[in-house]
């Protein structure tokens, strides 16, 4: 889940980007393994792929997917929409959500839109799913 906010600023693009591919090394993405599904937000919130979508069970296609997603940014940091997302569309069993998962990463700059909502239940409701399908 990545901030593609004006805040984040242009400068700091490819820091992120390099962040981004540090992390995405940082496992063994497969068909057997490690799944990815990657979001980003600003204004709105955007789920770019599915974890069981088999084009992205690749380093490489999750890499090529991060490094055209994030050129424009955009206004307006939505974090609500972004944790609204996850807990809906991301952190699913249809999105090909498997037993055991327990992360997920945000890159943000941590400044939201003075009309973000309280996201204090979703990131709650993601928490209670995750703990769900770890007693399975």
């Amino acid at each position: 889940m990545v901030d593609r906010t004006r805040s984040i600023k242009y400068e700091n693009v490819p820091k992120l980007k390099a962040a981004l591919e540090h992390l995405v090394k940082r496992f063994d993405i497969s068909r057997d393994e490690t799944h990815v599904s990657f979001a980003t937000f600003a204004r709105r919130a955007k789920l770019h792929n599915k974890f069981k979508d088999p084009p992205y069970q690749h380093a490489l296609a999750v890499q090529h997917l991060i490094n055209t997603t994030i050129m424009r940014l955009g206004r307006r940091t939505r974090l609500d929409r972004a944790l609204k997302l996850a807990k809906e569309r991301m952190f699913t069993p249809g999105n090909g959500l498997r037993d055991g998962v327990k992360a997920m990463v945000l890159y943000t700059d941590g400044r939201s839109h003075p009309k973000t909502e309280d996201c204090y239940l979703d990131v709650v409701a993601l928490k209670v799913r995750t703990l769900a399908i770890s007693l399975k």
